[in-house]
């Protein structure tokens, strides 16, 4: 018995030892997840350094030092992904997250083109959110309404594919399924600003109901934000105050 419990003693520790890097980038993603973003960074850098770490590990490690808005060390980590010799499907999940620096850079073109490689290789519902917003933001609201749609029924559980699909009615000046799918998506409690940001908008410059509207819009501030939102709390705060509002108390 005293042997079998060295042996699995031993068994345990080799485990350990060799997927430490691993298990590292692990309790970094739970870190992030309960907010110590810079704690969370430091573990993941640690872990890159004491061994390798499974591909969705290091990716993870970049898309997340690209959110807290370290644009060029992230780039880096994920060229330095990419030289790696990835299987198709690999190197699509690779570009999904890559694809949002160059949008970060003001490279849209070829944010979409990356996207649009991901997606013919790889469809899940990360690219329908992020290719759908950038189909809106380059203008293309054809384009953008109908990849929304295929998204919406790809996921329509999805709350930025409902976003999305919301936000290119209003652009279109569809107000009525703009309403519909801004509604759809309040009931799903979104935890992202864009929403209730646009939809209050709407609600005060095209229907005049001001205090419903603003009440969504300060609901925006409750969100979380970061380096990939769409918009940014002080541009919130600023379009309260252009309508009147005390914000002294919302900073």
């Amino acid at each position: 018995m005293h042997i079998v419990a060295i042996l699995t003693t031993l068994i345990l520790l080799f485990f350990v030892l060799k997927n430490i890097s691993n298990i590292i980038s692990v309790i970094a993603q739970y870190r992030y997840g309960f907010g110590y973003a810079e704690q969370a960074l430091k573990m993941y850098k640690i872990a890159s350094k004491i061994g390798k770490m499974k591909l969705e590990h290091r990716i993870r490690y970049a898309y997340l030092t690209l959110k807290e808005g370290y644009i060029d060390e992230a780039n880096k980590l994920f060229n330095l992904i990419g030289m790696d010799k990835l299987k198709p499907e690999e190197r699509a999940k690779l570009k999904e997250s890559h694809a949002l620096v160059a949008w970060k850079r003001g490279d849209l073109a070829d944010a979409i083109e990356m996207l649009e490689y991901v997606h013919n290789h790889y469809v899940s519902t990360t690219t329908y959110g992020s290719l759908g917003y950038m189909y809106i933001h380059s203008g293309n609201l054809n384009r953008a309404l109908e990849y929304n749609l295929e998204g919406y029924e790809y996921n329509k559980e999805d709350a930025i594919i409902v976003d999305n699909l919301a936000y290119t009615y209003l652009k279109l000046g569809d107000y009525e399924n703009a309403e519909k799918y801004y509604k759809e998506l309040l009931g799903m409690d979104p935890k992202f600003p864009e929403g209730y940001f646009e939809y209050g908008k709407y609600l005060i410059e095209n229907k005049g109901e001001k205090e419903e509207g603003i009440e969504l819009v300060k609901k925006a501030l409750n969100s979380r934000f970061s380096f990939l939102s769409m918009i940014t709390r002080r541009e919130i705060l600023d379009y309260l105050e252009q309508w009147g509002e005390d914000i002294s108390k919302l900073v």
